[in-house]
């Protein structure tokens, strides 16, 4: 019997969000819109750059991030990471608790992980990730039992780290599909595409039933267009969803496509877009809503999200997804 709606495994994180220009970029000397991991060092010295800045801090990590809006919106959720014995692991599971998602969280000495993410005028996040804690998780930590009883495992491509994580994921993969747990990949990040392409095109390929992707993922891993990208990862069984930005997203499974329009926006922050796309859009699948609902529930997310600093989804879009 399926108990929980989600098991999400990933980096838990704390996210330092802090509003930066494209000169900070340049003299941290850092690719904007993207993705880095850096070490301990490095992250103590982009802090310092910004130490004359407001900071604005929240739970953090793709896949809790998405968690955190399917909790909000009553679904029993169950999240599996690793953290340290120092203040943001505390704040780690003081936030989980009190959003009531189940904690399978390890603990280790090194410290939790971080990721600063710098917000341009623009709304474009450029973050610097220190996995700290999480790259020390392993198949010891993967929640079997939790899987087992979940209708769906979600997890991303920042998990392409350490050969433990990797293991960690693959074990995960393989407990999900012995129980008929439906297997949630969200690309994550162009800068893990270019890592492990070719890994993520075998987990398309041969596991996932639902592929989240935007369109510089899409064109990475396909060398194509998004269009195209879409038909691939349909035609391997998944569910394909890849996001366009202010063009909205394409929705298919089969050979049945879905065009999802935009909701108007003025972008302010695009930190966690991408994830909580993905919370709207399994929110709507666990309700067992038509494909193109749920399309439309996770643009009416990600626009909202994208609206404001930090990645919170407001009450009102909320209420909104209730309704839909």
């Amino acid at each position: 019997m399926k108990t929980c709606a989600v098991v999400g495994i990933c980096n838990a994180l704390v996210d330092i969000i802090v509003p930066a220009e494209d000169t900070d970029l340049k003299s941290l000397g850092m690719n904007k819109g993207v993705m880095h991991l850096v070490d301990s060092p490095r992250q103590r010295e982009v802090l310092e750059h910004l130490r004359s800045k407001r900071t604005t801090t929240e739970l953090g990590g793709s896949t809790l991030n998405a968690l955190r809006t399917l909790a909000q919106l009553g679904h029993k959720t169950v999240f599996a990471g690793m953290v340290g014995p120092d203040e943001y692991g505390a704040r780690v599971k003081g936030r989980m608790q009190e959003l009531g998602i189940g904690q399978r969280l390890g603990e280790s000495s090194d410290a939790t992980g971080t990721c600063v993410i710098l917000v341009t005028p623009d709304g474009e996040r450029t973050m610097n990730t220190c996995l700290g804690a999480s790259r020390l998780y392993t198949e010891a930590n993967v929640p079997r039992d939790d899987i087992r009883v979940a209708r769906i495992l979600h997890f991303c491509g920042y998990q392409w780290d350490t050969d433990g994580q990797k293991r960690a994921i693959a074990m995960a993969i393989e407990e999900a599909s012995r129980e008929d747990t439906l297997i949630s990949f969200d690309v994550a990040d162009p800068f893990v595409v270019g890592r492990s392409r070719d890994e993520f095109l075998k987990v398309i390929e041969t596991h996932a039933d639902i592929v989240f992707a935007n369109r510089e993922e899409a064109k990475m891993l396909y060398g194509s267009t998004p269009e195209a990208a879409a038909e691939k990862i349909a035609a391997a069984g998944a569910i394909a969803v890849v996001k366009l930005g202010a063009d909205g997203a394409l929705v298919q499974q089969g050979k049945t496509v879905h065009r999802i329009a935009p909701v108007k926006t003025t972008v302010v922050d695009t930190t966690a877009a991408g994830d909580m796309f993905a919370a709207g859009f399994l929110n709507g699948y666990l309700q067992g809503k038509p494909l193109e609902v749920c399309g439309k529930m996770a643009a009416t997310i990600a626009s909202d999200v994208i609206s404001r600093v930090g990645a919170t989804v407001s009450e009102g879009a909320l209420k909104t997804l209730r309704g839909m």
